[in-house]
């Protein structure tokens, strides 16, 4: 599974984009650039607006307007941990008007995780890129007790970790790092954002949460929270000091390969995706309009000012990448079942 994710990540190439090379397709009725030119296309946020996924979106949007021709108009869609809004991707027309910012983390560990009500299958979306590749940071708050995660190891009561809902990575990683790291744990659902979970322990009402970096950043920058632990690979200065999980000792060869698929999925972080059985030119148009937008010197400059940088990967290599992830290893999948 991982060398099925990695050549996925690895092979991708950029072969036809938009600005460069007028690609398109001939699909049937109107040509693809024709259709879109002055339609709107709904670019649409699981989350509540001011979050990290709502901060791509936003910054994508101008410049994939641009390579369209389209109107584009941020939506937010927030429920469910990001999970209502999939659902409504999955039914919506195939048209190629809604797309998607996806967290990949938390709508694959949904479905691995047979989660009670899911009506989609994300071999069936149509990938149109991905956005990033980010670590996922566990976080206290500045004045926690926990000073470490070796503390937050030791604990014998449940940490209490607060999460959006059951398609979000503050869901899906604390039980994980529970079966991996051995040591107890509680989530508490039920916040409408990140940012209303966050005050949760920031008052004393619980203990932590994990989140993607640039999620993160500026809270740790202002002193409020604290990092104790990177879950996948990042080069922000921030976490220079904080453990990273593929460093730290385990006890079992289970506990191995559950972390390992764990490291895969967060590879593919932010994703975007359109409806099923979009016409193939469309879908393809789609395709080279993200490309044209994730590569845009002046977008990847300012998203790396702005700590939230692009790390773009075609759509088929994305849909490789997701596909591999849903043949992921029997212990990994055996795990989000017993806590989804």
């Amino acid at each position: 599974m991982r060398a099925g994710v990695r050549a996925a990540l690895a092979g991708a190439a950029v072969t036809c984009l938009l600005a460069a090379a007028g690609c398109g397709g001939n699909g049937e009725g109107a040509p693809p650039a024709e259709f879109f030119a002055g339609e709107t296309i709904e670019f649409v946020v699981p989350y509540e607006p001011g979050g990290g996924y709502d901060l791509y979106a936003r910054d994508i949007a101008p410049y994939l307007s641009r390579c369209t021709g389209s109107d584009v108009t941020v939506i937010n869609e927030p429920g469910a941990g990001g999970l209502l809004a999939t659902s409504q991707t999955a039914v919506a027309d195939p048209d190629g008007l809604r797309v998607q910012i996806i967290n990949t983390v938390g709508a694959v560990s949904a479905e691995l995780g047979q989660a009670e009500g899911l009506n989609f299958h994300l071999s069936e979306l149509s990938w149109l890129a991905r956005v990033s590749s980010e670590a996922n940071v566990v976080v206290v708050a500045s004045d926690s007790r926990f000073r470490t995660f070796d503390d937050m190891r030791r604990s014998t009561e449940p940490v209490k970790f607060v999460s959006t809902g059951p398609g979000s990575n503050d869901y899906v990683n604390p039980p994980l790092l529970s079966r991996i790291f051995d040591f107890p744990v509680d989530v508490i659902t039920g916040f409408s954002g990140s940012g209303e979970a966050r005050t949760a322990y920031l008052r004393g009402d619980a203990d932590a949460q994990v989140l993607p970096v640039a999620s993160v950043s500026s809270a740790i920058r202002a002193g409020e929270i604290r990092p104790l632990l990177t879950i996948g690979e990042t080069d922000d200065e921030l976490f220079t000091d904080t453990p990273t999980a593929a460093d730290l000792p385990l006890r079992t060869p289970e506990q191995t390969q559950i972390l390992s698929s764990l490291l895969d999925l967060a590879a593919t972080s932010r994703t975007v995706a359109t409806t099923p059985d979009v016409e193939p030119a469309r879908l393809q148009f789609l395709r080279d309009a993200f490309a044209c937008a994730l590569t845009d010197p002046e977008l990847v400059a300012k998203s790396t000012k702005q700590r939230r940088p692009i790390e773009f990967l075609p759509g088929e290599a994305t849909a490789r990448a997701v596909d591999a992830l849903l043949h992921s290893d029997a212990a990994f999948q055996t795990a989000l079942r017993e806590i989804t």
